[in-house]
């Protein structure tokens, strides 16, 4: 299983069937390969789950088939995933999300716990999505340092479907932040020239809420996806907040754990 493998957590709702969808259409198009995870909490229930599963993948054409894996893992969610991607070196989690609700909102959904329980990215998705036109990628580019770790990821996807990847943020008053903003954008910007990456600058005006702007922008370019890193220095992080936005959003949204990636590391192109 050394080709690149998408790793779908997969609860039998129909949110799970979309990032199946999802998966199987970068899976095709990268010649890869996808593993439906389904974890239960005992050993009694694998044999049911597995057959269900089998079932999901038996009503797949056959083309869909030959690329997915069933496996049923007795365990917690919020671990096993998380090795089984390490295990497995799956290349993405491709995760259906509802959302969060309520206090979630507050303290970070449930994706948002899976997301920081490994190194491996994600696409969060809601509802139905396909990868097949995917032309336009939107990230920011005036967060800290932990926030360009997603320019790899997002770079290689941009590149292998010839998307152009939008950096849209804004200048600031404060001198300190404009500077660090500017050597941020610089690092991007390289890894993009020097991999032939087409990427646009995106000079938003600065109001009270850069989530807001950010999203407002993103619809109006007609975005296939957006990328952002998570990231958390304390109990209730900005970062957190405006993935937690982006999330509630219908926009596929592209993340990793930044804290768990060295700052050299999301330079080098992935195999996603």
């Amino acid at each position: 299983m050394r080709s690149t493998l998408y790793l779908v957590p997969f609860d039998f709702s129909e949110i799970s069937d979309n990032a199946l969808r999802m998966a199987l259409d970068m899976a095709i198009f990268n010649k890869g390969q996808v593993m439906i995870l389904h974890i239960v909490s005992h050993k009694s229930a694998k044999i049911t789950a597995y057959e269900k599963l089998k079932s999901v993948v038996d009503n797949l054409s056959e083309k869909d088939q030959s690329l997915v894996l069933p496996k049923v893992l007795v365990g917690d969610i919020y671990e096993d995933i998380a090795k089984a991607s390490e295990v497995l070196s799956a290349s993405l989690i491709v995760m259906g999300t509802h959302g969060a609700k309520g206090m979630q909102k507050l303290f970070g959904s449930h994706a948002l716990k899976l997301v920081s329980s490994t190194s491996t990215p994600f696409i969060i998705i809601q509802g139905l999505q396909h990868y097949k036109s995917l032309k336009t990628i939107v990230m920011p580019f005036n967060f800290d340092k932990e926030s360009i770790q997603i320019a790899s990821f997002a770079g290689f996807i941009a590149k292998k479907f010839n998307a152009t990847i939008h950096l849209a943020g804004y200048h600031d008053e404060d001198e300190w932040l404009e500077s660090k903003m500017k050597s941020n954008q610089q690092v991007v910007r390289r890894l993009f020239e020097e991999n032939d990456v087409k990427y646009e600058i995106v000079n938003l005006p600065k109001t009270k809420s850069f989530a807001q702007d950010f999203i407002k922008y993103a619809l109006e370019a007609k975005a296939d996806l957006l990328a952002a890193s998570y990231f958390t220095d304390n109990i209730i992080s900005v970062n957190n907040a405006f993935i937690q936005e982006l999330i509630e959003h219908p926009i596929p949204l592209l993340t990793v754990n930044a804290e768990d990636l060295t700052v050299t590391s999301g330079y080098s192109f992935m195999t996603v």
